[in-house]
């Protein structure tokens, strides 16, 4: 039997580092608070990559680790989210635990360097500052003009993103664009992040589409591309930071801009 071809409706995109920087950003803060350590002889690039990798280590020993990873929420993001709402009994959980774990962080990350006992007000600063510089959301140069072509041509536009509610809202909010969409999702906000194709069905609902007419967008192969596969829907994946592509999940569109998808939606 032919298959029959359906025409794209809808444009699903992931959020981070895909229409935000995240990465940059991140590493940016990480150095903004390890500076106010400088007056204690501590490498202040040293020590922003060893906090780094301490936050890493610490989160996946942590008792939220299962829930963050299955709605892809990360220890940097558990440096300076609120968890100001969200149903699930782990956010609250969080709320309480990542409190101790901002400071641990840094102090473990001084003791690489031989700096121990630290001023206890210091880690609360560097923690504070790590909270306060990551509040950032710059686009990628591409998205501005990319999403105002597609509202233009018709489509439907979607946000589906993994992390904590809160957070993810914000970063939303914040990016200067959340005019354009039709519609966001957030994991945690129904407990089910990507690549399940729960969530992906979950925002095809709201916009009134069926998978097979949908292009999800997003850089990560093993969250955004499989969750497309997963649920019937064309992908595009871009390239951000280097990263490699998967043979396993092989987007049907690959790019390292995304103002390719002009030309290529025009071909279906």
């Amino acid at each position: 039997m032919q298959e029959v071809e359906v025409s794209m409706k809808a444009i699903l995109f992931d959020l981070d580092e895909t229409i935000i920087y995240d990465d940059a950003v991140g590493d940016a803060a990480y150095l903004a608070a390890a500076t106010l350590a400088a007056p204690l002889g501590a490498d202040p690039v040293r020590l922003a990559h060893d906090a780094e990798g301490v936050a890493e280590r610490l989160w996946a020993a942590g008792p939220y680790f299962d829930y963050s990873n299955r709605i892809g929420h990360s220890a940097t993001e558990g440096l300076w989210a609120g968890y100001a709402y969200g149903d699930h009994a782990a956010i609250a959980g969080l709320r309480a635990w990542t409190k101790p774990f901002r400071t641990a962080v840094w102090q473990e990350s001084l003791a690489l360097q031989g700096i121990t006992a630290p001023d206890p007000s210091l880690l609360d600063t560097m923690a504070a500052r790590f909270f306060e510089a990551r509040r950032r959301y710059p686009l990628y140069p591409e998205i501005e003009g990319l999403l105002a072509h597609l509202k233009a041509k018709g489509y439907l536009l979607g946000i589906v993103t993994n992390g904590v509610p809160d957070l993810q809202r914000e970063k939303i909010a914040g990016c200067s664009v959340t005019h354009l969409f039709d519609a966001s999702i957030v994991s945690g906000e129904i407990d089910c992040g990507k690549p399940d194709p729960g969530i992906m069905h979950h925002i095809c609902r709201e916009l009134g589409v069926a998978p097979a007419a949908c292009v999800m967008v997003g850089d990560n192969p093993a969250r955004d591309v499989a969750g497309a596969i997963a649920a019937g829907m064309k992908s595009v994946w871009v390239q951000r930071n280097n990263r490699i592509p998967s043979d396993r999940y092989p987007a049907t569109l690959s790019c390292t801009d995304l103002s390719a998808m002009i030309p290529w939606l025009e071909t279906l």
